[in-house]
């Protein structure tokens, strides 16, 4: 049995698992595919280890194949068989890998605006703050890797995926800034320099990062 498993909203992702079971030697003129709706269903207290099933459902239809498979009886030229369907809905219930993975690009990403209250006055300061800046985006970059392990490598953009790209945009963002505020002071602004800091881009930079980040989370628990 195959399962696509999309990601994309980790870890508020929801599923449907489904088991084909399909006749393979008489067609649907000799054998059909009943389902015991009354009777059917599962075991409510089972553990899945972070999951919960939210329905389960039976359904019962015919494939048709372009093919007759040898059978000189179908004069349609297509074999059609009875397939059940058991369909079992699932949910994600615990977050806490979540948190495991995006802690370090939070921490980076707030290590990094704290860089908005070095002085670029002097150059020893700004290299320290250049510095800073550079090993929370390396942070950000080799913890971008970590979430391969837990869900598996994809194409899509995922929502954890979303979070880095952001925190490392915002983080070369602020070394852009860095520059700009140096090249003030140098200007013989520096009061402005620091102005622009601390009560313009620190501020605009937080509070953009954090809004963007309950966009995208809410976006991925509704859309699931």
């Amino acid at each position: 049995m195959n399962q696509n498993w999309d990601v994309q909203n980790y870890p508020f992702d929801r599923h449907t698992l489904k088991i084909s079971l399909e006749e393979a030697i008489q067609d649907a003129s000799g054998f059909v595919y009943t389902p015991d709706f009354k009777n059917s269903g599962y075991q409510r207290d089972m553990k899945l280890g972070g999951w919960k099933i939210t329905n389960f459902t039976l359904e019962e239809e015919k494939v048709a194949y372009q093919t007759t498979f040898g059978d000189p009886e179908l004069v349609d030229q297509k074999g059609v068989y009875s397939r059940l369907i058991v369909s079992i809905p699932i949910q994600r219930v615990k977050y806490m890998s979540f948190f495991k993975l995006t802690t370090g690009v939070y921490v980076a990403f707030a290590v990094a605006m704290l860089s908005f209250f070095y002085e670029t006055g002097q150059p020893s300061l700004v290299s320290a703050r250049t510095s800073l800046l550079v090993g929370c985006l390396f942070s950000a970059l080799v913890n971008m890797r970590a979430p391969e392990s837990v869900l598996g490598r994809t194409e899509s953009l995922t929502l954890v995926d979303q979070i880095h790209i952001v925190a490392i945009v915002y983080i070369f963002a602020a070394a852009l800034a860095t520059v700009s505020s140096r090249l003030t002071t140098e200007a013989g602004q520096a009061k402005q320099a620091m102005w622009l800091d601390r009560r313009l881009l620190f501020r605009a930079f937080t509070i953009s990062f954090i809004v963007r980040n309950a966009i995208v989370i809410s976006h991925a628990a509704i859309a699931g």
